[in-house]
Order: C-alpha cells, then sequence, then structure tokens
C-alpha cells in the first residue's frame, strides 16, 4: 500500500465552513477583518476594521452619545481584542472616562463599589469584570493645554513606546495649531490639524480616529432624517479623512443609526442600525 503523502493538501477549516454559513444565510458577518475590528459586525463587513495609517472621523451632534460610542469602542478594541490603544481627551479627565466605563461594564456607580454597597454575589460578579478590564491596554492622554509638537512627541511615545495599535482623539474643535485649548479653532486651523494628523497616521502606519462635534446648526435642524443630516459634516473633513462617519441616538427608544459617509469600499452612503443601551450607557449591535 502506498502512503505517499501529497504535497501541498488542503486541510478543510471550520472557518471556512462558517463563512460559507453566513454567506448563504445572507449574514453581514466578516471574519475576515483586516484592519482592527470596531465590534459591531455590520460596521465591520463593510469597512473590515479600521485599517493601517488610515485617518478615520466619526461625528456626531453635541450631546448625542459620543463619549459614550468612544468608550464602546474602547472596550471593544482594547478589553474584547487586546489592541492598545492611545487617547486624547481634552474634554474629559482619564478618571471620569475609566469611571464611565466601569460603570457601564458593571452595572453598577463607581460610589456603590469604592463603598462595598454590594451583596457577595455581586462582588464576585464585578471583581471578575474589574479584573477583565484591568488587563485592557489604554493610554489617556488628558492634557487640556497641549503644544503640537508635543501632541506629535506624544503620538510617537504612545506608538514606539506602549505599541499603541491605534489613536483617538476626542473633541477634534478644541484642537487648533498651536494649542488644544477651550477656544475654537477657526477654518483654517481645523484644516492643518486634521491634516497634520492625517500625516502622523501614515508615517506612525496605525489608525488614527478622531471625534468631531457637527458644528453647522442651520443644517441640522433642517435635516429630516440620519442620512439627510451627513449633509452637516464639513466639507474638509469628508476632502481630508479616508474614513468620514455619523453616529446618531435617537432621543427617543433604544435605536441608533452609524452611517459609513465615505469610504474606499462604498460608493453612497450604508447607514447601520445599532443600539443604545440608556441604563449602561453603551452602544451595541442591533
Amino acid at each position: 500500500m502506498d502512503y505517499t503523502i501529497q504535497d501541498n493538501f488542503e486541510f478543510t477549516t471550520l472557518k471556512e465552513i462558517i463563512i460559507q454559513l453566513l454567506q448563504n444565510t445572507g449574514y453581514l458577518v466578516d471574519l475576515n477583518t483586516t484592519g482592527i475590528a470596531t465590534g459591531f459586525d455590520k460596521v465591520d463587513a463593510i469597512t473590515r476594521g479600521f485599517q493601517s495609517d488610515e485617518l478615520c472621523v466619526i461625528a456626531s451632534k453635541p450631546g448625542n452619545g459620543k463619549t459614550a460610542f468612544l468608550l464602546s469602542l474602547l472596550f471593544n478594541i482594547a478589553s474584547k481584542s487586546g489592541k492598545t490603544v492611545g487617547v486624547f481627551s481634552p474634554e474629559r479627565s482619564a478618571t471620569k472616562m475609566f469611571y464611565r466605563m466601569i460603570e457601564s461594564e458593571t452595572r453598577q456607580s463607581v460610589k456603590k463599589i469604592m463603598t462595598h454597597d454590594l451583596k457577595d454575589s455581586e462582588k464576585e460578579q464585578i471583581n471578575a469584570i474589574l479584573y477583565g478590564l484591568s488587563k485592557a491596554e489604554i493610554f489617556v492622554d488628558d492634557s487640556t493645554i497641549l503644544r503640537k509638537d508635543d501632541f506629535y512627541k506624544r503620538c510617537k511615545q504612545l506608538r514606539n513606546k506602549y505599541g499603541a495599535d491605534i489613536i483617538f482623539v476626542d473633541g477634534f474643535e478644541l484642537f487648533s495649531c498651536g494649542n488644544i485649548t477651550d477656544v475654537e479653532p477657526n477654518l483654517d486651523e481645523r484644516k492643518t490639524m486634521l491634516q497634520d494628523i492625517k500625516d502622523m497616521a501614515h508615517e506612525l502606519e496605525i489608525p488614527f480616529v478622531v471625534f468631531s462635534h457637527l458644528t453647522n446648526s442651520n443644517k441640522m435642524q433642517d435635516a429630516e432624517n440620519t442620512l439627510t443630516m451627513t449633509s452637516c459634516v464639513d466639507d474638509y473633513i469628508t476632502q481630508i479623512a479616508d474614513t468620514v462617519c455619523l453616529v446618531h441616538r435617537h432621543m427617543t427608544g433604544d435605536k441608533a443609526d452609524f452611517v459609513i459617509i465615505k469610504h474606499q469600499n462604498i460608493q453612497q452612503p450604508e447607514q447601520i442600525s445599532l443600539k443604545f443601551i440608556e441604563a449602561i450607557d453603551k452602544f451595541v449591535d442591533l
């Protein structure tokens, strides 16, 4: 009997079978994400995750869940996927940001956790959650005043010293060419800063995700739905950024919309429905 083993024999994998199954059932779950997964299945199916040296801008109305969406992304990327994340947050202190994440995941207030006002069963569950969160590699710079040169140096430090896989910039409107301040920069300064961030993404070869407030209040008032609200995004953003998205939380109910306005994989805006769980201040797949 000939027991000669063929070269380059191809084995069938479970992943291949699951992909075939999902394709046949019409699900949009994509197991071939090439970048850093957002943790939202339908978003990743279209974008394949945040790509290396990509600049992505996520816009939203003021007070419409921007921070909650940022924290949801941070949890998905750092805690669930084990990636190292850098965050610049001139709007909110690192402590406040982490407290909100802890409260979202434990479903208990930090005050209640600190005063030990918990049942034994709750303590065990919360200890397990906190232990899991403690392993997440998230580095936050919450400087309210930061020179452009310092911002550049700290981005390089996040990448080279701490191994950041992705960097988030919250409150982009607080950035100007010279400093990060509480005074909104003019249009030319915002253009320059956004282009600088895009250049850093190319240099450091990691994705940068910038959160921006929609500033055109007149257009927002006229917008009939989330898709028409995309016209409120400033033109310079769609010109400079590789990917442009809009997140919008409905004020009634638990529905939220995520619109991919610009991306190399789409020809026209793609709207994806998400769920916002107000009790834990978190966005999840619908």
